[in-house]
């Protein structure tokens, strides 16, 4: 299974997901020549993974900073709206007066069906 300790890739998740994920791909076992589009952060670009891409026979190609909205179709047309909603969604939530408040004050967080419902209603 896949997992990224606290939602942040790394360079350790990077590998692991070239590992288990990209290289199953099809073509990955038989290590068919590859193309692999990745931005400039930099756990997309570590020399581990740069090496491991090599023995994959997979070609990196990194996307200077400041494209990737040119360059990136689908960060444009998928990625930023559906953002864009699910902010809308938890603004709408926050702002609700039906809060179960902490005994510090603060809001308690939503539970798991909350964001659910802000994902299948973005």
């Amino acid at each position: 299974m896949f997992i990224v300790k606290d939602g942040w890739m790394d360079g350790e998740g990077m590998k692991l997901w070239v590992e288990k994920v990209w290289s199953k791909r099809p073509g990955g076992l038989l290590k068919n020549p590859s193309f692999l589009v990745c931005d400039q952060f930099k756990a997309h670009v570590t020399e581990s993974t740069k090496r491991l891409a090599t023995i994959l026979k997979t070609h990196l190609a990194v996307i200077p900073g400041g494209l990737t909205s040119q360059l990136e179709p689908l960060y444009v047309s998928v990625n930023t709206p559906f953002k864009g909603f699910m902010h809308e969604e938890w603004a709408k939530w926050i702002e609700a007066p039906a809060h179960h408040i902490t005994l510090a004050g603060r809001v308690k967080r939503p539970s798991i069906s909350n964001p659910c419902e802000w994902v299948n209603n973005s």
